[in-house]
């Protein structure tokens, strides 16, 4: 159920405040019930809100002055002074006025979800920090061109279909295409996370994501770019933010590159839930048992954690036979996909989730089959304290 918030704008503008009412109505994951006013109007009003933007004039004295009657009338409030003028004065005197928050013109659809999220998580933990209350589910293919964003994407999809509160989370920061499979704009990316690492916390995890129309929450991939050098994330740092991220989501599904940089080790090392995706050659399979092997010396234990995934499973001659591979890894296949190269290539070019298209039927039930399994809070075998392990390991050393 979307957050319901009452939002108080007071304004001597009113196309400024009918902007920031159109903005506020178009917020997807909250109900705001916006009231617009002038300031006489506004200090004169009985009702609480429960967030009060203050618009301010070139002259700022007024409008600071109704910040100072609000705050002293409503303690509760979250106060946002806004005004175009952003320079270190203005905004320490809206502080000292009692506004919890500066924001410059023009205000964004960015910056409002931000506030929301902010006085949403005020309001449901005292403004602390939640601790990990999702499921971290991490796909990894031991080599590349196996098919996994076409998985994840799609697995996240049938999850948020049957009713769970899903992130999908790009940890392939050099070819990530998760945004392109679902036709997203990444305006904001890890990136714009990794910038701000230091003062990492919910409200600006979450304005960073990007909504899909399937309501699957995506923390994207930069796009490629040849003004900024390439992104790098240490293990600790990836750990910190899908921490985050699967406290304020049921499910976090996480696409990864097919290789075993620090982001990745860090992701598997934390994962609930290991999807380790191969098809039936040689190659692939020689890949699936070095990282078994590497996650046994990681303490992560294979037969709790590893779940086998086959993709493009086609039974023809020439595959290397699911129970010699089983065998061969020593671990059961979890699920056999099926191959099909028309739906896979038709909804990667149109950016839209299988479910969406006619051919794409027969592989999206296979793959939302997955979706089925998932293992309890109480299971002994979640791996929590991983983070706070691997700091006290650095520290060690």
């Amino acid at each position: 159920m979307a957050d319901v918030l009452q939002v108080l704008c007071l304004s001597r503008d009113p196309t400024i405040a009918a902007g920031v009412a159109a903005m506020l109505a178009s917020l997807g994951d909250f109900t705001v019930a916006t009231r617009t006013t002038g300031y006489d109007d506004g200090v004169r009003d009985a009702r609480t809100p429960d967030v009060a933007i203050v618009v301010l004039d070139d002259d700022p004295g007024p409008g600071l002055s109704v910040v100072e009657t609000l705050r002293a009338a409503a303690r509760a409030t979250y106060i946002v002074a806004v005004s175009a003028d952003d320079d270190a004065e203005t905004i320490v005197r809206a502080m000292r006025a009692g506004a919890d928050e500066h924001l410059s013109l023009p205000l964004s659809q960015q910056d409002l979800l931000k506030v929301c999220i902010k006085v949403a998580e005020l309001r449901r933990g005292g403004g602390t920090k939640p601790s990990r209350g999702g499921e971290l589910w991490v796909a990894f293919g031991a080599k590349g061109g196996l098919g996994v964003t076409t998985l994840v994407v799609n697995l996240a999809v049938a999850l948020r279909a049957a009713g769970r509160d899903v992130a999908l989370v790009d940890l392939d920061v050099h070819a990530g295409d998760v945004a392109s499979f679902l036709d997203l704009q990444a305006n904001y990316s890890l990136r714009d996370v990794m910038k701000n690492i230091r003062r990492l916390d919910t409200v600006l995890l979450q304005g960073t994501m990007l909504r899909h129309a399937s309501g699957v929450h995506v923390l994207a991939a930069p796009s490629a770019t040849h003004a900024e050098p390439p992104l790098e994330i240490a293990a600790e740092q990836a750990l910190a933010i899908l921490e985050l991220v699967a406290s304020t989501h049921e499910v976090t599904v996480v696409d990864t590159p097919g290789i075993l940089c620090d982001s990745v080790r860090g992701a598997l090392t934390a994962a609930d839930r290991i999807l380790l995706v191969t098809d039936l050659t040689v190659p692939a399979l020689r890949g699936c048992a070095r990282t078994i092997e590497w996650l046994r010396d990681q303490d992560v234990d294979p037969e709790s954690h590893v779940e086998v995934v086959v993709n493009r499973y086609a039974n023809r001659s020439g595959e290397i036979a699911p129970a010699e591979a089983a065998r061969t890894l020593g671990l059961p296949i979890r699920a056999l996909l099926p191959r099909d190269d028309t739906a896979g290539l038709s909804a990667a070019n149109a950016g839209k989730p299988l479910a969406e298209l006619p051919e794409g039927a027969a592989l999206q039930r296979a793959i939302a089959a997955l979706a089925g399994r998932t293992p309890g809070p109480d299971d002994p075998n979640r791996r929590r304290g991983v983070l706070l392990r691997l700091f006290s390991g650095a520290a060690r050393a």
